[in-house]
């Protein structure tokens, strides 16, 4: 029991690391493309002369940080929630509901991982338009992502079970609503 307890602590560990990395990397990320597009932008309207790989940099960099800060916002409840609903049902209910939506979350990503990995693959032969590169670098963002993602789902299961099994409030996240008794 204890075992299972330190398990989900050391996991929630590892989330809250790679959260942090995550979003520390995905600050420094606006602030290097927001330099980039300011200067194309300077480049193209004062100089009259535009850089060509501004562009596809700005894109590449704006979706890397989307996927950077995914699993921060899933483990922390910062996606999009119709809470209207799951504030009226009891206690155990909301468990299990939360319980079968992230195992439908965890089966989604993992197919997302897999994906991923192909992607990455074909990526190799398909090079980026204006920068000598292959698409694979920038893609290599996504199985990263998504196997983050998975270690929250599994974090995020793992803890409604427990306290659907052990009937204890002991494993929750801080920053998740304590569910009140019924």
């Amino acid at each position: 029991m204890q075992a299972a307890l330190r398990f989900l602590d050391l996991l929630g560990a590892l989330n809250r690391s790679v959260a942090a990395v995550g979003l520390w990397l995905a600050m420094a990320l606006v602030a290097l493309m927001t330099g980039i597009v300011l200067t194309g932008v300077f480049f193209r309207y004062v100089l009259n002369d535009s850089i060509t790989w501004v562009e596809d940099v700005a894109l590449i960099m704006m979706v890397s940080t989307a996927f950077i800060v995914a699993p921060h916002a899933y483990r922390t409840g910062a996606n999009v929630a119709i809470e209207m609903v799951t504030a009226v049902l009891p206690a155990m209910l909301l468990r299990v509901l939360r319980v079968v939506i992230n195992m439908l979350i965890l089966w989604l990503i993992w197919r997302y991982f897999l994906e991923s990995l192909a992607l990455v693959d074909r990526g190799w032969g398909i090079r980026v338009n204006t920068v000598p590169i292959p698409w694979a670098w920038p893609y290599m963002i996504l199985p990263v992502a998504f196997a983050a993602m998975v270690l929250v789902a599994v974090e995020l299961i793992g803890r409604d079970l427990w306290a659907l099994i052990f009937r204890s409030d002991a494993a929750d996240l801080p920053h998740v609503a304590p569910i009140e008794p019924e």
